[in-house]
């Protein structure tokens, strides 16, 4: 299915796979116990202490349109995953993974470009399975231990990566429709107001629906407003 390349430590399994891209095939995950220079979203520094499971997918797809999808895909693969051992998670969109208002998984996907063109994504993923301190990663989060989980990483992650690698083809072939439903069934934000912040801008409104590219769709006093990237704030 998959080739999983494991390391004691690393800087960054996003930056380790997009140093290797030319040598390693489609479908190659890496894995590490510790990251030294773990990123979030929008280069936010994520704090990668021992317990963690951090992990980034590289993606060769022939099709493109479907790549802002990707993440959203992994995100219910991770919602899916924690539902197999009795937790109850939702989605923040686009990505993020909660239980209780508390984050469990964060997620960055990055594209490869060469020659103008892209030619790969990396996706990574970082997942709270046995911190018993989150204390001071600057918000609020919650590890599968504190919610009285005890699993293996290596068998968290291997249950995440059957389900989304199950899923993978279709998203290609379809886009986010294959997953639409499910998402929808996990996002608890529709039909509330919220905030998305996307740099200095903020949006206000009424969460109404997640169009079938994926994108948020939020009632503005302005009218419907197309969210396409952002950190969603209730």
């Amino acid at each position: 299915m998959s080739n999983i390349l494991y390391f004691e430590t690393l800087d960054s399994t996003q930056t380790y796979l997009k140093e290797h891209v030319n040598e390693l095939d489609d479908k190659t995950v890496v894995t590490t116990e510790t990251q030294t220079a773990g990123r979030g979203r929008f280069d936010r520094q994520w704090v990668s202490q021992p317990g963690g499971l951090y992990f980034s997918v590289l993606l060769k797809p022939t099709k493109i349109d479907f790549l802002a999808n990707v993440t959203q895909l992994m995100a219910l693969c991770v919602c899916q995953a924690a539902e197999q051992y009795a937790v109850q998670p939702n989605l923040k969109w686009p990505n993020d993974v909660q239980v209780a208002g508390k984050k469990l998984c964060g997620i960055l996907s990055e594209t490869i470009t060469q020659q103008g063109r892209i030619t790969a994504l990396v996706v990574g993923v970082g997942v709270n399975i046995a911190q018993q301190d989150l204390s001071h990663v600057g918000q609020p989060a919650v590890s599968l231990r504190e919610l009285g989980v005890h699993v293996a990483k290596e068998d968290f992650l291997q249950v995440v990566l059957n389900l989304f690698f199950q899923s993978y083809p279709a998203l290609v072939a379809e886009g986010f429709p294959i997953i639409r439903l499910a998402y929808k069934e996990r996002f608890p934000f529709l039909g509330k107001q919220i905030v998305v912040k996307n740099g200095a801008c903020a949006v206000t409104g009424i969460a109404r629906d997640l169009s079938p590219a994926g994108t948020l769709l939020l009632q503005t006093k302005d009218g419907l407003q197309e969210i396409l990237i952002g950190d969603l704030l209730v």
